[in-house]
């Protein structure tokens, strides 16, 4: 036991702690990227925190990594340490998707929208239902008026009159309430990430791609490295060349454009094999890479599944004289997810145990080395789902909905996670999980008054392409590999998410005044329509699914359940189940990513196959170039193009 103490003791000296310089930048440039990044997503539609290695978090970490060289050229000592620029990336790397649609895009325009659009002037498709109206269901203090011909709807949409003044005080205690609901929601993503932490980080051992960037940039020895390797410059230049020539296209038309996201056409005339017909090759240098780092039988299954499978079943199909593709292979994704999630409590059972014990008796196994003491954390969560919850209760959905709509929430939500860990996806989508309830239950057994609470609060937390759990999850991993201090990186995090949040309420709303609805970027001109379309969808239209679609759902469960179990049997097994389980998430994610997967695979598995594991090595740099390059130009064309708009999106994912 002594022995046991001393070891812990030496441990608990060795991990680095947060500096004062460290924060200060960190939050600053919290501050920073959230109003630039209100800016970029209200008004330009560019994202610029989307996905699991964001680019607002990694260029500044890498900017100043380069600072650091130079300063110890000149100087003779670093500016920042290893641990610092770590500290810095795992700030800014938690709030990255909230100036976005994570947060800002939803949460104000999603406040007002049903407001103004209950107005059958705004909305002529009600007169169409007698009777139906969904804003008797919606509390008085939930949003800043239910009148839609007030200022503070309508100026939303159709622009303030001259020398009006944005109308602060009536959003005040609605956006009080708003912020404890998503302060909750945000915590509790990062609580689940802490619990998950020690099971996947260092019982499964998962590799964590995207978090293997940072870690590269911020040490000094691997960058200089990195640096001198003509292979990483090779593959810096590719990202670059490409996208410098179609900035310049988007600001001179009559420079040649290069296409990164063909596809072959109509080359197919009739059924079934229509369902061919353009198919894409998009080219997303950054996957390229990343996928290049993952275990081949991952990066095989990702692109097999989503790019020839997905297809093949559409044929099939279509030979049987089916058109409606998505919702059977989309119930395929979502009995994947379920099957996952409760496959992986299986695997963590043990471990799951160990933790309640530990939780009941107060035990702290590690004191300096997890991110909070076990009855803590498993207290702090219960609050938060307690606050969650009851905040959908109040806003008018029965219990039962709202324990189902965070039920199914986190489960998926830690399936994105997994995938993130695992399989390094740079984003990844879940189903709507409205959507799916009213498809299983239906309309009638649901009733109105639940399904404009459960649209409400499921309308601002929908975006899963930037979900905080991956990110706290791979800032644990950064964490406990680095040797930080994880307390530390808790607390951090939980304050980024904060700090963020209260940034946006002033920002988010000087823009929606200042420059209206209709002056807005593409998706979000038209996000407020979309969500009244949920709503009038939701409650004029029986959404239940024909019994038949019970199979696809059964039959994405068992297909994943076998895949498992060939896995865990057979080494050799080739076929993993991520890949099957996130085929058929949304429509576009093999289209947009299954390509790039497959020229990543199949690099790494020529690389393999001639060379072995030291010619992996050696080509591993040229596909680190390609994805800091990658990085490097698009964050750049963001800066530019948010200073020197043009009427296109230079960057969405």
């Amino acid at each position: 036991m002594g022995q046991w103490r001393v070891t812990i003791e030496r441990k608990a000296e060795e991990t680095a702690s947060v500096t004062l310089k460290a924060a200060v930048i960190g939050f600053l440039l919290v501050i920073g990227i959230t109003i630039a990044g209100c800016y970029s997503a209200f008004l330009r539609y560019d994202l610029i925190g989307t996905g699991h290695l964001p680019r607002c978090a990694l260029f500044p970490v890498l900017l100043l990594a380069l600072i650091n060289l130079l300063w110890r050229r000149f100087f003779g000592k670093m500016l920042f340490s290893r641990s610092e620029l770590l500290f810095i990336y795992c700030i800014v790397l938690i709030m990255t998707g909230i100036p976005g649609q994570q947060f800002s895009n939803y949460l104000y325009l999603g406040l007002v929208a049903p407001v103004y659009f209950a107005n059958p002037r705004n909305m002529p498709a009600l007169l169409q239902y007698e009777g139906l109206n969904w804003l008797q269901y919606i509390p008085e203090w939930a949003v800043p008026s239910k009148d839609p011909r007030s200022g503070v709807v309508a100026w939303v949409f159709e622009g303030m009159p001259e020398g009006a003044r944005i109308p602060w005080q009536p959003w005040v205690f609605p956006l009080a309430l708003w912020t404890l609901f998503y302060f909750a929601l945000f915590t509790s993503h990062i609580l689940i990430a802490a619990l998950l932490r020690k099971q996947w980080v260092e019982h499964e051992k998962l590799s964590f791609p995207l978090a293997q960037v940072p870690v590269e940039v911020a040490n000094e020895h691997r960058l200089m490295a990195i640096g001198r390797n003509l292979l990483f410059w090779f593959g810096f230049i590719i990202p670059v060349f490409v996208f410098t020539f179609r900035a310049l296209h988007l600001y001179l038309p009559y420079f040649p454009n290069i296409n990164i996201y063909p596809n072959w056409g109509a080359i197919f005339q009739g059924r079934p094999w229509e369902v061919l017909n353009y198919t894409p090759f998009n080219i997303y240098f950054d996957m390229i890479g990343v996928t290049y780092l993952i275990p081949s039988d991952v990066g095989f299954s990702f692109w097999f599944f989503a790019f020839v499978v997905r297809r093949l079943q559409m044929v099939i199909r279509s030979a049987m004289g089916l058109t409606d593709h998505q919702q059977p292979l989309e119930y395929q994704t979502i009995g994947g997810l379920f099957a996952l999630f409760f496959l992986q409590l299986w695997v963590a059972r043990q471990y799951l145990r160990d933790v309640l014990v530990q939780a009941w008796h107060g035990e702290n196994v590690e004191p300096d080395a997890a991110p909070l003491p076990y009855r803590h954390l498993l207290i702090l969560m219960g609050i938060c789902l307690l606050i969650v919850i009851g905040w959908t209760v109040s806003i008018g959905a029965a219990l039962v909905w709202a324990l189902m709509l965070f039920a199914i929430h986190y489960i998926w939500r830690i399936m994105t996670a997994r995938m993130v860990a695992e399989a390094g996806l740079f984003v990844f989508w879940v189903p709507n999980i409205v959507n799916f309830i009213l498809r299983v239950f239906g309309r009638d057994l649901v009733g109105a008054s639940n399904i404009v609470g459960l649209t409400m609060v499921g309308s601002k937390m929908y975006d899963s392409a930037t979900c905080l759990l991956p990110q706290a999850l791979q800032g644990f991993k950064i964490a406990q590999s680095e040797g930080l201090n994880q307390r530390q990186i808790f607390g951090l995090m939980v304050a980024s998410s904060l700090l963020s949040m209260l940034v946006c309420h002033p920002t988010s709303l000087r823009i929606i005044y200042t420059m209206p609805v209709p002056k807005m970027g593409w998706w979000t001109r038209g996000y407020p329509q979309w969500l009244a379309n949920d709503f009038l969808t939701r409650l004029a239209q029986d959404l239940r699914m024909p019994s038949w679609h019970y199979f696809s759902l059964l039959a994405g469960g068992l297909v994943t359940v076998f895949l498992t179990w060939m896995r865990w049997q057979f080494f050799w097994w080739p076929l993993h189940p991520l890949g099957f389980a996130a085929a058929n998430a949304a429509p576009w994610f093999g289209d947009r990513y299954g390509f790039s997967m497959l020229l990543g695979w199949l690099a790494k598995a020529l690389v393999m196959w001639f060379g072995g594991i030291r010619l992996w090595h050696f080509f591993r740099p040229f596909m680190m170039g390609m994805i800091v390059g990658n990085t490097t130009i698009l964050f750049i064309l963001l800066l530019i193009h948010f200073f020197f708009p043009t009427n296109e999106v230079v960057v969405i994912e």
